[in-house]
């Protein structure tokens, strides 16, 4: 007979950003991609909180052909991209850009690629207060 988990998680609920002057011009926009990123980081790094050393968050997409990859970190770009960053099982490089209305993401867990002995990278600790695509415009501007 199988044991019963009775163990209860918590979920920290992030309120989305002062958007305000956003919604002024888009009242049909109530989130921006900043603050789904905060959200889908905080339950990525929830979601990992139980797992074993060895294994990390991954991510399957049901609708792309049952494919899952792990997760290596996530961007945005505002007001409505996500983009995951990971590998696949064969250690190829994947990047999903998503729009919010068609993110479904489900959490598994995967066996981790890199140095066991080392700490399990955690998603989203190396957060900047501006979206990806500024990051891109600044490289491309320095070279």
């Amino acid at each position: 007979m199988a044991k019963k988990n009775n163990k209860t998680k918590d979920i920290t609920i992030i309120p989305p950003s002062d958007s305000e002057s956003y919604e002024e011009n888009d009242p049909e926009t109530p989130y921006l991609a900043s603050d789904m990123y905060k959200r889908i980081v905080s339950l990525i790094n929830h979601f990992e909180s139980d797992l074993p050393d060895t294994m990390q968050a991954g991510g399957r997409l049901v609708s792309s052909g049952n494919i899952t990859f792990s997760i290596q970190d996530v961007g945005y770009w505002d007001p409505n991209m996500i983009v995951f960053y990971g590998e696949l099982s064969d250690n190829s490089k994947v990047e999903l850009v998503q729009h919010l209305s068609q993110l479904n993401l489900l959490l598994v867990a995967v066996p981790r690629n890199d140095d066991i002995s080392a700490p399990r990278r955690i998603i989203g600790f190396n957060t900047k207060d501006i979206p990806d695509v500024e990051s891109y415009k600044e490289e491309e501007q320095e070279q």
